[in-house]
């Protein structure tokens, strides 16, 4: 497991969100492997805190992750898992890449990700497939509720 957060050191726009992380963002590399997945929760959990989501939004976010994780590794057991995490004002996205090669035993959870993509509509603003370090991976995006005034 590996965990790279970087400051603020470029004036990048982010218009391009599939395909480049703007910074600052955290990067979490973990070993695929069930009782590691709860780290990227936690990780989410700590970027969304410090970003000013409230409890609620956090909780989805941590369920949002677990779906998006899912969709990437699609039954995959080996290989490693890569997250980035990208923090604007008001706005986390998350970029999610296998790093692996195939294997034949791994036979794809593909029947689930139709639930996966329902829950993520219900749970974040914007998801979809995504380019992270030009692989193939998915990405989405939670924005926090206005507060009432």
């Amino acid at each position: 497991m590996s965990v790279h957060v970087s400051p603020d050191t470029s004036d990048s726009d982010a218009t391009d969100r599939g395909t480049q992380v703007p910074v600052p963002h955290v990067e979490l590399v973990l070993s695929v492997e069930d009782d590691l997945l709860v780290l990227a929760r936690l990780t989410v959990s700590a970027v969304a805190s410090r970003a000013g989501f409230d409890v609620e939004e956090i909780e989805d976010l941590r369920l949002a992750v677990d779906e998006l994780c899912l969709l990437v590794l699609r039954g995959r057991r080996t290989g490693r898992l890569v997250l980035a995490m990208a923090i604007e004002p008001g706005r986390i996205d998350i970029w999610c890449r296998y790093d692996g090669t195939e294997d034949p035993r791994d036979a794809g959870a593909e029947d689930e990700s139709d639930l996966s993509q329902r829950i993520l509509d219900a749970l974040v603003d914007e998801h979809g497939p995504a380019m992270l370090d030009g692989r193939t991976g998915a990405h989405l995006c939670k924005q926090r509720a206005l507060a009432d005034d």
